[in-house]
């Protein structure tokens, strides 16, 4: 690009929003879009200038007013707010922009996010990632809560793949008020990412054009393997934690530096003077312009909001009327034809597949089940799933040992004794937009419940399920059962029909596998959650 559109990007959106600029403007015609999940800092920046979002919507949120039938929510800081929006590059191509909702707890959207995109991708034949997910990190998170681990460990296992996600981590080698010596063991804060041997770049924060072009390396890399890859900018945090916070209380000599230290956009006004690129006025011209219509923005929204009764102001959202119960109450029998479909799915095995001996009279007596209407938890899954596929809606059952089951009821994939192959008999009733994914998970309760959370999200037709190995165990995803599945939609307007299957033993098998303490999710129904 030339020099004063270059310049102009650096006054709108720093070193690390011109990073996520010239990614996603490297997608154009090759990708199918793209979705970010990322913390605080730089949010706004991305909202406004990478999203699609206008200032003017920015400042009608800050000004606690939302346009009518927006689905925005409330009840949360505007910085955790998402969007989808549209990219649009130099050459007028667009691009769609998932920009995912967050709570403050760090990192804990890293899983959601690579639901979303896996999701999106399911649409399509497998190994077609043609979403790419980035995840913004900071220096202190990315090294010290364990949900990154989990989901770079999600990276490569075929239930969670998702082509390879770019990491940026936003280094300003302070967290909150922390310095590195307190925040982890490790030299770089990136070494986490050595677990799965993603390559790291580290860049200076204040090189734009250096940052520019280890992002499109990143990208290359990604498309050349489907594998992660991170991005260390190394930089710094001009303010504290937020604008009322005084950063020279614990680090002193640190801001001491920071104080005297010109920010990156002078620096780069100054090399491209230098290099004659572009001159002293047409740089005040241009800052100029961009200030203006900052102000142009704000002024209106102030205006459009101190008239609420207006044709076409903003107003407050009117709240929601609650839909009465009988009218959502719908047939759901299954014919005996389908029934007789699904056990018909258990019972012809593929030619030369050999179940083990002893698993093959438990799958036969299903039949026998049907027959005689006596049936078990197992069998009636069986037949949940199978109609829901014959619906026409996809399923995805991922968990702990899910496709035998804990208890060796399920036997959703079969493996033959001799060979070793597996057989997955329900996904004979797949169909072009309704199909049966079940897989064996992690071991991880945090970034799995938060994957399939987001994968809920993204496609809300399908029946998306997590189930734990013991129902107690979910508690391990506790924060992700606070921040998302139960307060979602009041803080974002965001709804999801996850499920979780949350199996316990039999009474005297110990308090951790005895009753998945139910009374904890009763709790989090209050305001219609």
């Amino acid at each position: 690009l030339d020099a004063t559109h270059r310049f102009h990007d650096i006054i709108a959106w720093s070193s690390g929003t011109a990073l996520f600029g010239y990614i996603i403007d490297s997608l154009s015609g090759i990708m199918d879009g793209t979705a970010i999940g990322m913390a605080h800092r730089g949010r706004l920046n991305v909202l406004t200038n990478i999203a699609g979002k206008t200032y003017g919507q920015v400042f009608r949120e800050f000004e606690g007013s939302v346009a009518v039938g927006s689905k925005s929510g409330s009840g949360d800081v505007k910085y955790h707010l998402g969007t989808e929006g549209t990219f649009v590059d130099d050459r007028g191509e667009e691009l769609p922009v998932y920009l995912a909702a967050n709570p403050s707890h760090l990192e804990t959207v890293d899983g959601v996010l690579e639901g979303i995109v896996r999701a999106k991708q399911d649409r399509k034949p497998i190994g077609t990632f043609s979403w790419l997910p980035i995840l913004v990190h900071g220096d202190a998170a990315f090294a010290g809560q364990g949900v990154v681990v989990e989901t770079l460990q999600m990276s490569q296992l075929r239930g969670y793949r998702t082509g390879g996600t770019i990491h940026v981590v936003v280094n300003n080698q302070v967290g909150f008020t922390t310095d590195p010596t307190s925040s982890r063991s490790s030299v770089y804060a990136t070494d986490v990412a050595r677990t799965i041997q993603a390559p790291i770049f580290h860049v200076n924060g204040d090189d734009p054009e250096a940052v520019v072009r280890v992002a499109r390396l990143a990208f290359a890399y990604r498309e050349a393997f489907a594998k992660d890859v991170v991005i260390d900018m190394v930089c710094y945090r001009r303010r504290g934690h937020n604008e009322a916070d005084n950063p020279s209380f614990t680090q002193p000599l640190m801001y001491d530096l920071i104080d005297t230290k010109r920010s990156t956009r002078k620096l780069y006004t100054e090399s491209l003077i230098g290099r004659g690129d572009i001159t002293m006025e047409e740089a005040e011209q241009i800052l100029r312009d961009y200030q203006l219509e900052l102000e142009r923005a704000f002024t209106e929204t102030r205006d459009a909001t101190s008239r609420p009764t207006e044709p076409g102001a903003v107003v407050r959202r009117p709240p929601q009327q609650a839909v009465p119960v009988d009218h959502l109450r719908t047939p759901t029998a299954v014919s005996q034809e389908n029934i007789k479909r699904i056990i018909e799915t258990q019972l012809n095995l593929p030619e030369g597949f050999t179940p083990h001996p002893r698993l093959a009279p438990q799958i036969a007596r299903r039949a026998v089940m049907v027959e005689h209407d006596e049936i078990d938890w197992a069998t009636g899954e069986l037949l949940a799933f199978g109609a829901t596929l014959i619906d026409g809606n996809a399923v995805r059952l991922v968990g702990q040992d899910s496709r035998r089951g804990t208890f060796g009821q399920r036997h959703a994939t079969l493996v033959d004794r001799h060979s070793g192959d597996e057989y997955t008999p329900l996904r004979e009733l797949n169909n072009d937009n309704a199909k049966f994914h079940v897989y064996d998970s992690l071991l991880s309760e945090f970034a799995a419940v938060g994957f399939e959370y987001g994968y809920s999200v993204a496609r809300p037709g399908a029946l998306v399920c997590w189930e734990a190995q013991f129902g107690d165990f979910a508690n391990g995803a506790q924060t992700i059962i606070d921040e998302f599945i139960s307060s979602g939609e009041q803080k974002w307007g965001q709804r999801s029909g996850v499920v979780l299957l949350l199996p316990h033993g039999y009474e005297g098998q110990g308090p951790d596998h005895s009753s998945a303490r139910v009374e904890r999710f009763m709790t989090l129904c209050a305001q219609d959650n």
